[in-house]
């Protein structure tokens, strides 16, 4: 359904591979502080080597099978893991959700709204997507940018939506573009 390389100007976004759990296992271990507090998996974070082996294998099979895409990003050098992507078809029929992380010394660069714009394109290629969506912690000031930088709407905070691995409750933030949206933004923008 979606490729498996994107290229934007500065960012390659390429499915997970196996051989990339020893730099995902680095960058996830190098930025714990840096995430623990707005992505919810990883509050289980430090996995051993062998656990991100079999997460990534996932990741691959799920890609493949269409059950969701998740992309690692790079730098154009292919090789600098920057942080990850995806696409989760998980809001119910005619939706699909973008998720994103960026290691904190890449972070407030641009680069998280570069991938979530790719990705943004590219979920409306296929025609049987109407919306996406962006979820954030309200308290994410950064992530939150994100979305509204690109023409979503904040269509709702969920309140207490999430329960955080501690127990604690969280909100989360839906920002929404619908197809119509989209065709609208790129019919006024000029070449």
């Amino acid at each position: 359904m979606f490729p498996r390389l994107v290229r934007t100007e500065r960012l390659i976004l390429r499915a997970w591979e196996p051989a990339d759990a020893q730099d995902l296992k680095s960058a996830i271990d190098a930025n714990l502080a840096h995430l623990q507090p707005w992505v919810p998996w990883a509050k289980g974070e430090p996995s051993p080597l062998d656990a991100i082996v079999s997460r990534v294998e996932k990741f691959a099979s799920d890609f493949e099978s269409g059950a969701e895409w998740l992309y690692a990003i790079f730098g154009l050098d292919g090789r600098t893991l920057l942080g990850g992507t995806g696409l989760h078809p998980r809001i119910g029929p005619g939706g699909i959700e973008i998720g994103y992380w960026i290691g904190a010394p890449y972070t407030r660069l641009g680069y998280a709204t570069e991938a979530a714009g790719a990705l943004t394109r590219l979920a409306f290629t296929e025609p049987e997507v109407q919306r996406v969506e962006i979820r954030c912690d309200p308290l994410n000031e950064a992530s939150a940018r994100i979305p509204h930088h690109l023409g979503f709407r904040h269509v709702e905070t969920l309140v207490g939506e999430f329960v955080m691995p501690a127990g604690a409750p969280r909100d989360t933030m839906v920002w929404r573009m619908t197809r119509a949206e989209h065709e609208k933004t790129l019919s006024t923008v000029r070449p």
